[in-house]
């Protein structure tokens, strides 16, 4: 086809299908922007950024009530969003000085060796299989989890 014989300028169609010419947006405009998008879910995270605190104090706090230094996240995070309103208590249990603060331990103590704990006034299983009693117990294991063939036969051994 010749060169004179090529149609001059895009069609209705063609016309309809290009993106709109955006020559006032700046590059300053689109960094701004882009800064801004990045930063959103930082600014709208603040509670979240609370609950990650209050979620490694409460670690901290099971560690020592516990002796146990490697907690599963997962299970903390539903006791201590079990704790309801007591969450606040958290702070000064350090000094047990109070029957709340002590009743508070206990709780948490009970919901790490129990593997379950008390949600809306009902018993709830956390983590039955990672329940601290099974350790603490050394000879038995929750059932549904496989030992070494006849190991319920055995004497349990001393570690």
């Amino acid at each position: 086809m010749p060169i004179a014989a090529l149609p001059k300028g895009p069609s209705k169609n063609e016309n309809a299908m290009r993106a709109k010419d955006h020559r006032d947006v700046s590059r300053r405009k689109l960094l701004i922007g882009c800064a801004l998008g990045a930063l959103t879910p930082c600014m709208a995270d603040r509670p979240g950024l609370a609950e990650t605190s209050d979620l490694a104090d409460f670690l901290r706090l099971s560690a020592e009530l516990t002796g146990r230094t490697r907690l599963p996240v997962d299970s903390a995070r539903l006791y201590l969003q079990s704790l309801g309103p007591d969450r606040g208590a958290l702070s000064g249990i350090r000094s047990l000085q109070d029957e709340d603060s002590e009743r508070l331990a206990r709780r948490i103590v009970a919901d790490w060796y129990s593997g379950q704990t008390v949600e809306s006034g009902r018993m709830i299983c956390v983590d039955y299989t990672g329940a601290l009693m099974w350790d603490a117990m050394g000879f038995a294991r929750p059932g549904g989890v496989p030992g070494e063939a006849a190991s319920w036969a055995l004497a349990p051994t001393k570690e």
